[in-house]
């Protein structure tokens, strides 16, 4: 039977961004799964597994709050001396982008964020090759573990990476919010395939009791398209 994972995150701030609304930003009312799995990634990752996240629980009533952001008008390639790599062949000579300090990069942007926001992110490994201890209960343990010292690999985030989270085992006490409606169409996840490109993966989205549903046999009714989904990984 495969392991399940739960993990509280909470934050003063939270913006996950829709896509139709990329430049003046606007939040989805709860994480998508694929941020929710970024979390995830960011306290216990391994390139034999990917985290497929079953529920998300709200457990603080949906808020709104209005922000005005200084923010980058070009976007970081990855290749060339100006983009990741770099900054990777050689970070003291590198020039980042500034938003703000008089640089022309910088442009105030209105943003609409959640605020103070705490949800329960209910999830599952998938392993790639069960081989061997290759299994779904060494790396549930694993996350388990991290969790309960608050170790992570980099500092999760709701969103934006200025909207740092705070991150522990779930309380027994607290239940998700007595509220249930429908959100729209959301982003599941991005299947990233260098031969015919990233692929993004729409669901909709719906808030029961304080709990949407992200389960890929629920969210993702193609089946091969779901099998694509649960089998990208950031391995190549």
């Amino acid at each position: 039977m495969t392991p399940i994972v739960r993990v509280r995150v909470s934050g003063p701030l939270a913006c996950f961004t829709r896509p139709e609304a990329k430049v003046e930003r606007m939040s989805y009312d709860l994480p998508t799964p694929s941020a929710a799995r970024g979390i995830l990634d960011s306290i216990c990752w391994r390139p034999q597994m990917r985290w497929h996240v079953r529920a998300v629980e709200v457990l603080r009533p949906l808020r709104t709050i209005a922000l005005k952001r200084n923010e980058v008008q070009s976007k970081i390639t990855v290749k060339g001396r100006a983009g990741i790599a770099g900054w990777m062949a050689d970070p003291a000579d590198y020039a980042p982008f500034a938003a703000g300090a008089g640089s022309d990069e910088g442009t105030p942007r209105a943003t609409l964020a959640l605020k103070d926001v705490a949800y329960v992110i209910e999830a599952e490994p998938v392993v790639f090759d069960a081989s061997g201890d290759n299994t779904p209960q060494k790396y549930a343990a694993m996350l388990r573990r991290r969790v309960e010292k608050g170790q992570c690999h980099i500092r999760p985030c709701l969103g934006c990476r200025e909207f740092a989270a705070e991150f522990g085992p779930p309380d027994p006490a607290e239940k998700p919010i007595a509220e249930s409606r429908d959100l729209g169409r959301m982003l599941y996840d991005i299947i990233f395939d260098s031969e015919t490109g990233n692929t993004p993966v729409f669901f909709q989205a719906r808030l029961e009791n304080g709990r949407m549903d992200t389960r890929a046999e629920m969210a993702v009714t193609d089946e091969a398209l779901r099998r694509r989904v649960l089998a990208c990984s950031y391995r190549h």
